[in-house]
Parts: C-alpha cells; structure tokens; sequence
C-alpha cells in the first residue's frame, strides 16, 4: 500500500472541489472521459483517475485528460545509453564520459540500460514538472503506477531478488522543493511491484548547475564524483535505479558507478520518462 499523507489529500480535494484541468493542455478532463481509454497498459494507467483516500472519504483527480494520453509513446523495450567498462569509468552515447570513483570495479563490462515507460513529450514533461516545481506530490504514486504496469518483467529479473533505490537530491534542491521526486515515484513503485525499497543509499555529495542547463559532456563533467553510497548502506545482488526522467543519462551513469563501487551486481535503470 502506498503511503498517502495529508498533503496529498488537501491537494486532490481542492481539485476536486474547483474542478479537473488537464495539467498538459488545460482542458476539463471530465470532457474527455467518454473517450476509450489507450489500449497501451502504461498510457491507460495515466487515464485512469487518482484515488486518495478510502470509503466515503476519497476523492479523486484526474492530472491527465484521456486524449492527451493517447497521444503519449509508450515505450518497450530497453535504451543502451552507455557502457560500464572493467577500470569502472564509464562512457555514455551523448560523449560524456565519467571516471571511477574507486578503485573496485566490476568484473566485466556492463551496458547502461534504462528502461523507461514513455518516451518524454510536452504532455509527460507537464506532470513532470507539476510534480517537481509546483510541489504537486499526490502525482508520484500515479506515475509510479504507470511505471510499474509499463516496465517489463525482464527489468526487475536478476539472479536474485532485486531491490530499488532512488537518485539522490542535494540539500539545496530538498529545501527548496521540500521533498526528492525521484525518492517519491520509487517509494510507490517499489510499492506497486513488491520489491524493497533501499531509504538513503545514494547522496549527493556537492551541489551541481542543473543538468537541464548542460549538453551531453557538460552534463558528465558536472556530475562526476558528486554522488556516493552512503556510509552506512550495503549493496549488494541486482539494483533497480529509478528516476523521473533520463535525457543523456549522466546522472544514472554516475549512480551506477557508485552502486557498482559498493558491491551491486547489476544495475538496471527505470524512469518515467526518455528522451536523449
């Protein structure tokens, strides 16, 4: 069971209360229900309403009319976005490269691969968005519901039980935001697909520019060596790395660095969102 605060709940009653707008093209979405959901499992996850609550005491909210669900690209099958190599550096597509951060190593190359339920659009980026710089939390649980339904089986396969941690914020960006989106989707996901979810294994050891603001190798050069395990966190077997959404794939990169470095097997990737 997701964990729903009262945060959540005031969020989805005032929206409740003054109406649903679509957060994508600011259409009521209650114009749009009669249409049939998207035959794709993800994108009909995302047109589905957002219960909060239980009984006579639950409302529910709608982030996302159904036509601009149809038109979000769902997305199947895993994205290469980089190498591992055995000196534990790694080189990613976009050119950006990230040295080791220590001196263990995996015992053979491994492929970064993410795994991402859309491919990142206007629409997708809107909730993103609302999630991150408006705060809006309730939308964590709806998207992690998406991922979940989306991601195939093979994603969370390993030769043992997988477990899931999250991207790490720095401090800067929690005051600011009061919260880590990314922390926020994985708890639900986790949740939804019934592994466990590591608290506080990745931090972020120094503030970065906002990747947003950086190409391919810029991205690579600001982030490398600002994430790590926590001192007190053991890794170890397969690791599920979720995000909201990956573009060039730096960031992953470097928290795949630092789990490998800490004793993970394999590291798979699994985001909201793509787009290189």
């Amino acid at each position: 069971m997701v964990r729903v605060g009262l945060g959540y709940t005031i969020q989805a009653l005032a929206d409740f209360l003054i109406g649903d707008y679509c957060h994508a093209c600011g259409r009521r979405a209650e114009d749009f229900r009669s249409l049939t959901p998207p035959s794709d499992g993800a994108a009909s996850a995302l047109a589905a309403p957002l219960r909060i609550g239980r009984g006579v005491a639950a409302v529910e909210t709608q982030p996302l009319c159904r036509a601009c669900c149809h038109l979000l690209a769902p997305m199947r099958e895993p994205i290469r976005i980089g190498t591992v190599h055995r000196d534990g550096s790694a080189s990613l597509h976009s050119g950006g490269r990230l040295p080791p951060v220590s001196t263990t190593a995996p015992v053979a190359e491994r492929e970064l691969c993410v795994w991402p339920a859309f491919e990142t659009d206007e629409r997708l980026l809107a909730v993103v968005h609302a999630l991150k710089f408006a705060r809006r939390e309730r939308l964590a649980p709806w998207l992690a519901r998406a991922l979940a339904v989306g991601l195939p089986a093979a994603a969370l396969r390993g030769d043992e039980r997988a477990s899931i941690v999250a991207v790490p914020a720095d401090a800067a960006s929690r005051r600011r935001r009061g919260f880590n989106q990314a922390e926020s989707v994985a708890r639900a996901f986790a949740a939804h697909v019934d592994v466990p979810y590591l608290s506080g294994v990745l931090v972020k050891t120094r503030a970065t520019l906002p990747q947003s603001l950086l190409d391919g190798a810029e991205r690579a050069r600001n982030i490398s060596g600002a994430i790590a395990v926590a001192a007190e966190a053991r890794v170890g077997g397969s690791v599920v790395l979720v995000d909201d959404l990956v573009t060039t794939g730096a960031t992953a990169a470097a928290c795949a660095l630092a789990l490998y470095a800490a004793g993970a097997r394999d590291v798979r990737i699994a985001c909201v969102g793509y787009r290189p």
